[in-house]
């Protein structure tokens, strides 16, 4: 491999493993060829400067979990911290090991970096500085070579969840979805929103958000689109905590953005067929469809044996936001048209569009649904959509 383009990472290993990853015999793709490099490190020999481009948040390592995490590091007393922490995942084009296996090289392209366990990552940096980090306390490293372009989102999202519940649940102690509750809590659904780690739910507070963030036109004015909303739940909670204003300036027409959630996924179909007499059942990439039971739709309290997958949904419900504004004078957003009735009944007339340009993308993928939510033409495309209509159709009138 030609590294001269690459940036390097040189880690000591006091252990180190190799070993294939069973995709690269099972995929019935293109073939792959990734390989699990497993280095366990001493804590104060780990390198500085590492990338932590694949990660999705910021680290912020004076919250409580993160101060625990630290206690069991500067305890030496205690050098278990490897086996109490699950260490640091990267991301690499390539790594080459000296001869007696106690050094790697890693070769980092764009892209590449730390993919999971930067808290960890900047708390032993921060212990190693203080001078409080043991000689015996040692750092896992599993490092991934060989990933498919486009698999590092995936695995980012992934391996990044638990700790996600573990923010959001800080958040929900210091009261900082309060406002979320009491909007909900007239709601029929408004008790199956959980928001603290482990708590039983049929949505947890992440998802609210990443809904939400759909239609925060502060954040994302054109020609920027959410697409975070879809990619990583992570980075909307992220968002949060950073624009607490902008969102909760969304508190009016939340409980509406919900319902239209329920509202596309079911009706997308149904206007769809009835507009172009197609059959959106045999598009596959863009709805799943149960072949018992039905779906639940919780906050419309409908039910469907057929959804839009969330590749296919984010876009087409993130297209919708064209729709909200900031009335001059007010601190919060309100819909152009004035009722969720009016909205649903716009998406009705500009529904059929909005599939039959989901199906098309979806086409150019082998019909797979995840790619559709990544693709920033699609969600451009969309947005367009629903702009052209209401400004050919609503603003004349």
């Amino acid at each position: 491999m030609n590294t001269h383009s690459l940036t390097s990472v040189t880690i000591k290993a006091e252990y180190s493993r190799r070993y294939p990853d069973p995709l690269n015999q099972n995929s019935e793709g293109d073939p792959v060829n990734i390989e699990h490099h497993i280095l366990l490190s001493r804590a104060v020999d780990i390198p500085d400067g590492i990338s932590k481009a694949p990660n999705p948040r910021e680290q912020r390592t004076d919250r409580g979990i993160y101060k625990e995490i630290r206690k069991s590091l500067d305890n030496s007393a205690d050098l278990s911290f490897h086996l109490k922490n699950k260490g640091v995942t990267i991301l690499a084009r390539h790594v080459e090991y000296s001869a007696d296996k106690k050094t790697a090289i890693l070769y980092l392209g764009e892209g590449d970096g730390i993919a999971d366990g930067a808290h960890t990552y900047e708390i032993v940096r921060e212990s190693k500085i203080d001078g409080t980090c043991p000689e015996g306390q040692f750092v896992k490293f599993e490092v991934l070579t060989g990933t498919p372009l486009g698999m590092g989102v995936d695995i980012t999202g992934g391996l990044n969840t638990a700790v996600q519940v573990d923010d959001a649940s800080l958040l929900n102690l210091e009261g900082e979805f309060d406002w979320v509750k009491e909007t909900l809590a007239a709601t029929s659904f408004g008790n199956l929103i959980s928001y603290k780690q482990n708590a039983e739910g049929e949505y947890d507070i992440r998802e609210i958000l990443g809904l939400i963030t759909l239609f925060n036109i502060n954040l994302f004015p054109y020609p920027q689109h959410p697409k975070d909303a879809y990619v990583s739940k992570a980075k909307c909670l992220d968002m949060y905590v950073a624009n607490r204003d902008s969102f909760k300036m969304l508190r009016p027409i939340l409980v509406d953005i919900l319902l239209l959630h329920d509202y596309v996924h079911i009706q997308s179909r149904v206007k769809y067929n009835e507009r172009t007499g197609g059959r959106a059942a045999g598009m596959v990439g863009v709805y799943a469809t149960k072949k018992r039971g039905d779906y639940d739709f919780i906050f419309s309290g409908a039910q469907a044996s057929y959804k839009l997958y969330d590749g296919a949904l984010y876009p087409m419900l993130g297209s919708l936001r064209f729709l909200v504004e900031q009335k001059p004078g007010e601190n919060v957003y309100s819909w152009k048209l004035g009722s969720l009735e009016k909205l649903e009944a716009f998406f009705d007339e500009v529904a059929h569009e909005l599939v039959g340009t989901t199906y098309k993308t979806s086409l150019t993928y082998g019909r797979k649904p995840n790619p559709i939510g990544k693709d920033e033409n699609h969600w451009d495309n969309m947005y367009k959509t629903v702009a052209l209509h209401y400004l050919s159709k609503y603003k004349a009138e």
